[in-house]
């Protein structure tokens, strides 16, 4: 990967937000205080996660991968599983409901649409789409993101500075892990959270490869659309043994964002992700090698 100066790269990206998005923050979030007012913030969310093994779910091709093992171990009283907006489709197709759902966009997509969310809990940012609230139906707890200056400090006092701030990262996954670390958790592993791209964007099944389907045609495969968007994102590459993956700003800010968190961690991280974060940050890990030690562990306690 070529060099980087990581406090530019941040900066860019955080930058680039507030100035496109800060009006739609606003806006949003004076919609959303009625929600807030009636649900509160992260708090309660803790005792849940506390000491529970975390399976943090994203939407990259590599989710595919873990879909039996994760439906097959889902009810399991020590997991959890945080799933980000754009997984929760394909994970309820296989028959997977999370615990919990996260998302932070801030935009109308419809990610909840026609789901059963009645059981699920989700955690929102403040200033998320009205629209996308709208769609949901189970139980909602609300965060701030923890960036503390002017004008973000404005929106959080009027959200309510007692919702718990999350570190955001610049990305929803991140978002999701910073806050699961933060709850002194068992161990946590990452599932789709792949970070860069070679073939596919997106797993199957997502609102955005739903959209790419609508444009198939004679001439125009689901083939050749995926590989189209794959070529308009590629900034920078990623040489894992002998293959290389493609990644942009964003997801190369996720993951140095990432690697940095884990190296102050003592909690068990694993990634069964591809390309995802370094081996030298994460133990990688297949999603059913990982919650295989799960049942073993129930058949000591039988005997």
């Amino acid at each position: 990967m070529i060099d980087i100066d990581r406090e530019e790269l941040f900066r860019k990206l955080n930058e680039g937000i507030l100035q496109e998005r800060y009006r739609l923050f606003r806006s949003n979030l004076q919609k959303n205080l009625p929600a807030i007012r009636r649900h509160g913030g992260l708090q309660r969310i803790v005792p849940h996660l506390k000491g529970k093994a975390v399976i943090v779910a994203g939407a990259g091709p590599s989710l595919e991968s873990g879909l039996e093992s994760l439906k097959r171990f889902q009810h399991r009283r020590e997991l959890s599983i945080i799933a980000v907006d754009m997984a929760l489709r394909p994970l309820m197709y296989h028959g997977i409901v999370p615990n919990f759902v996260i998302s932070c966009e801030t935009t109308p997509v419809e990610y909840f649409r026609g789901l059963a969310t009645g059981e699920m809990h989700l955690l929102a940012f403040s200033c998320i789409s009205p629209v996308n609230l709208r769609t949901w139906r189970g139980d909602i707890s609300f965060y701030n993101w923890m960036i503390h200056r002017s004008p973000y400090d404005e929106l959080w006092e009027t959200a309510g500075t007692d919702l718990g701030f999350v570190a955001t990262g610049n990305l929803v996954s991140t978002q999701a892990v910073a806050f699961a670390l933060g709850c002194h958790i068992h161990s946590l592993l990452l599932v789709g959270n792949d970070l860069g791209f070679s073939e596919r964007y997106y797993t199957r099944g997502t609102v955005s490869s739903r959209k790419r389907l609508c444009r198939i045609d004679r001439l125009h495969t689901i083939e050749t659309t995926e590989r189209f968007a794959v070529r308009r994102a590629r900034e920078y590459s990623i040489t894992r043994s002998d293959r290389v993956y493609y990644t942009n700003s964003q997801f190369l800010a996720g993951k140095l964002w990432l690697e940095e968190l884990f190296q102050k961690q003592r909690v068990p991280i694993y990634d069964s992700s591809e390309p995802g974060c370094s081996e030298e940050h994460v133990v990688k890990s297949g999603v059913s090698e990982y919650l295989d030690r799960f049942e073993r562990k129930r058949s000591r306690r039988r005997k």
